[in-house]
């Protein structure tokens, strides 16, 4: 082995990434890290259980009209409806949006239909797409997600004069770790990955502030990034997508650069 190459596998196995994504899909990318050789630990912030609407939803889809719109904010909401409800009919009259691809793809593989999902896989990006892709005056907008959360999506809808509803799909329920879990002399090598404002609140209970100051943090939107900087993390790198594939390209160029350069996928903020 050529002396660059052993350089550059030592460079990567001496990191530590930290993925707080809900499972499945954050097992999926710590599983997919630690394949590539970069020493990736799980740690969920979350348990997702059923939400108190979740039996109620047939009956809310049933009365939906023709040209209604459904939002799928999270993969959890797929998810969760197979798990409690796998024979859930969603009527295909109705128009279908999802926030990110990985959303939009697991509704297309529990119901055959397809959601459209926005290049920029956020609140914003959804809210870019449904303007220039409907008129939502007085139109019924059901937005499938957990007991809160996606807000602003909400808000400017309703704004926008479109009859927003909300159905609590599942609830988050707090994992509580020791305090003392991220005590660590090589925090300059820790890379954090955040894909919720929810997510970086809970963290920080158990965020020391010398992680904060030395840590690598990968978010997934702007919201995030401006609550992480309210919160004086000092290295945070800002990603277009939750999804698995960039956050995983993310991590590795991080890994093997020492800084993110890459601006198909993300951008330095400092």
């Amino acid at each position: 082995m050529s002396q660059s190459n052993a350089d550059l596998i030592a460079n990567v196995s001496s990191h530590l990434a930290i993925i707080t994504r809900p499972a499945p899909e954050g097992e999926l990318l710590t599983t997919q890290l630690n394949l590539a050789g970069i020493s990736a630990s799980y740690l969920p912030l979350f348990d997702i259980e059923a939400g108190a609407d979740l039996p109620k939803l047939q009956s809310v889809l049933n009365n939906l009209l023709p040209d209604d719109i459904v939002i799928i904010v999270s993969p959890q909401v797929s998810h969760i409806i197979e798990s409690y409800q796998p024979t859930t009919y969603f009527p295909p009259t109705v128009h279908y949006y999802a926030v990110g691809k990985k959303s939009a793809t697991l509704f297309n593989e529990m119901t055959g239909l397809t959601a459209s999902y926005p290049e920029q896989e956020s609140s914003e990006g959804l809210l870019d797409l449904l303007q220039k892709r409907e008129s939502l005056l007085n139109r019924k907008v059901l937005i499938l997600r957990g007991e809160s959360g996606r807000d602003l999506l909400g808000a400017t809808l309703t704004k926008q004069q479109a009859k927003v509803d909300y159905l609590a799909c599942y609830i988050k329920k707090q994992i509580n770790y020791d305090p003392a879990i991220l005590t660590s002399e090589q925090t300059r090598k820790l890379i954090i990955v955040i894909t919720s404002t929810a997510h970086l609140l809970q963290f920080e209970k158990i965020c020391p502030l010398m992680v904060k100051k030395e840590a690598q943090l990968i978010v997934s939107s702007e919201r995030i990034l401006v609550q992480a900087k309210q919160l004086n993390w000092q290295h945070i790198h800002l990603a277009t997508s939750a999804n698995n594939k960039i956050l995983f390209k993310t991590i590795t160029t991080l890994c093997h650069n020492g800084s993110i350069m890459t601006k198909d996928n993300l951008n330095p903020t400092y």
